[in-house]
């Protein structure tokens, strides 16, 4: 499911992870092929975000074609090019962050990963907090830095928060650390309700 979230700064693409969810099978790392059922297990991938500009997308259809390395180098070009456009600690690069972020999932590089992860969560907390703030204070005005503001822009970057903490989730999933996933899931989650539960 694809949906189209309007913020300050443009459109977002969300990718969610629902159509990612493969009962009683797996798939290896970097694939989203089912393998034959009777596992017991359940794989997800990592979602990336694909930005109003088209960002993320190459990245995506290389992952998608099973070419994760290939896919971390252009991940790398585009959280490049976000950082130059607007500065390290913009809500717009975390988009970047948690694409690069998923790459390196998909090569089963998790450690770097999760410090991507971590940048990413870290601007969704301090978007979603500003612009919480920003609509305490002034009820129907809209908070003005880029992603934030009350409604629909803190609606947005709960969404993409959300996402973020979710793909974290799946990274120590495949990790082996059931207890960080559940709690990194159990956070989405409150954000939302609508990702799947992973046990």
């Amino acid at each position: 499911m694809i949906q189209t979230m309007r913020t300050a700064v443009g459109s977002i693409w969300l990718a969610l992870a629902m159509g990612a969810v493969i009962l009683g099978g797996s798939a290896p790392e970097g694939s989203g092929a089912p393998q034959p059922a009777g596992t017991g297990r359940v794989a997800v991938a990592p979602q990336m975000i694909l930005g109003a500009n088209g960002e993320g997308k190459k990245a995506q259809e290389l992952l998608q074609a099973g070419h994760p390395s290939e896919a971390r180098a252009v991940a790398e070009k585009d959280l490049q090019t976000s950082i130059a456009q607007s500065g390290f600690s913009s809500f717009g690069n975390m988009v970047s962050y948690n694409n690069l972020a998923v790459a390196y999932t998909a090569e089963g590089k998790y450690a770097e990963a999760h410090k991507l992860f971590a940048r990413a969560i870290g601007l969704g907390r301090a978007a979603v907090s500003q612009g919480l703030m920003a609509a305490g204070y002034s009820a129907g005005s809209t908070y003005t830095q880029a992603g934030a503001g009350s409604g629909k822009g803190v609606a947005v970057q709960k969404k993409i928060l959300a996402l973020c903490l979710f793909n974290n989730s799946i990274a120590y999933r495949r990790e082996g650390d059931l207890v960080k996933a559940a709690r990194f899931q159990a956070d989405a989650r409150k954000l939302d309700p609508s990702l799947p539960e992973l046990k």
